[in-house]
This record gives structure tokens, sequence and C-alpha cells, in this order.
């Protein structure tokens, strides 16, 4: 089974964590220093907000793997396979236009979720953008680190009989 290492950060989605990792925990923590102090609000909102920080990471992929079939890529919420057979197109994608977050997380360690209606995005960096089209219409967008030996292995992979 080979593997491919999801894509570092790039220097936006690594400046958006840092921010938001420090923003967050200190805008709870602030109530502590209100008159009167509020105590509970403030261990309320740091333990809501740690624990967002703590989910969103939670969607980072930790492993994009080829079987014989398949794609898999796993994240600490359970694996996605994607069928070979089902690929209708592959694309390098290199813009970085706008994009409407449908639901999911947009800059916190990357960008995971629900884009564009229905697209299902597993990207960490936005400069090295794989697009995995289905058969069905579904579009999956991933950042493998080495980009184009995932979309070679991809390619031969699909044109091999299983």
């Amino acid at each position: 089974m080979k593997e491919f290492e999801t894509a570092k950060m790039d220097n936006f989605t690594k400046a958006i964590t840092v921010i938001l990792v420090i923003f967050l925990p200190s805008l709870a923590l602030s109530s502590f220093f209100m008159e009167p102090a509020k105590p509970i609000v403030s261990v309320f909102l740091t333990l809501l907000l740690v624990g967002v920080i703590i989910f969103s990471y939670g969607f980072v992929p930790k492993r994009i793997a080829f079987s014989a079939s398949h794609i898999l890529i796993t994240n600490f919420y359970g694996p996605v396979l994607i069928d070979l057979k089902e690929i209708k197109n592959l694309e390098k994608i290199d813009k970085t236009g706008f994009n409407l977050r449908t639901f999911g997380v947009g800059g916190l360690f990357g960008y995971f979720g629900y884009f564009n209606g229905g697209d299902i995005w597993y990207v960490t960096n936005i400069h090295k953008k794989v697009k995995i089209t289905l058969n069905s219409g579904q579009i999956y967008m991933i950042s493998p680190e080495k980009r184009d030996d995932f979309l070679n292995l991809t390619a031969q992979q699909m044109n091999s009989p299983v």
C-alpha cells in the first residue's frame, strides 16, 4: 500500500491557525478580568473554545493511501474510501480563488468539510490541491505533499487492471 503525506500547511493557513489558537482561549479567559469577574463564564468559554480547536484538529487528514482499488483518506473521525473505478477526472488545482464554505472548518489547521455546495475538502495547503471528480459528480479536494507523484500513481492505478 503506497502512502502519501498530507501537505504541510501553507503560510496563510499557518497564520490563521496560530492567531486562532492564541486568540480563542485568550478571549474566553478575558472575562476573568472583567468587573465583576465571571469565572463560570470564563471556564465554560475556555473549555468550549479549546474543544473547538481540538475538534477541528481531528479533521486533519493523517493518511492518504492507495490500495489496488481505492484511495484511502484517514483522519481522527474515520476513513474515507474513494473507489478508483468511480473516478471520472483528476486535476491539479493551482488557483486559490473564492470558495464558499457550506459546512466545515475554513482555515484552522486547513480546510475541511463541505465547500461550494457539496464538494468535500480535506485540504491542508491551498497551493497543492488535487480535485477528484467521481462519475456521480461528487467532488473531493485533497492536498498531498507530493502532488505530482500522487496524480501519476492515481492515473496508473486507474488504468491498470485489478
